[in-house]
């Protein structure tokens, strides 16, 4: 089931997106649009990464927050350095979410 709402999510997301943009195409949006189509990616993911870390810490538990406060901060770490390498910004805030984990 979980796999079908995924896919489910990302034919909607996309079907979104391409009746607003699709028949326009890129190179008839107006420019001021066209400029603030690189920050689009960066805040949507923020908005998905800024409550997952915080929301365990919402309980005044540290120890259950760490382990994705110190995955965030290896990701944003790296990811401040290595702007395209999505995919290692990815494995360094995963391993740092990993290592954190067990050794708490």
């Amino acid at each position: 089931m979980i796999p079908l709402t995924i896919l489910l999510c990302g034919v909607v997301t996309f079907a979104v997106r391409y009746a607003l943009f699709g028949p326009i195409g890129p190179e008839h949006l107006p420019t001021r649009i066209r400029s603030t189509l690189p920050y689009v990616m960066p805040a949507v993911l923020m908005a998905i990464i800024v409550p997952s870390v915080l929301l365990p810490a919402e309980g005044g538990d540290l120890k259950a927050a760490a382990p994705y406060l110190v995955g965030a901060v290896c990701g944003f770490g790296v990811g401040a350095f290595k702007k395209d390498a999505f995919f290692l910004v990815f494995a360094v805030a995963m391993a740092g979410f990993i290592l954190t984990k067990f050794a708490l």
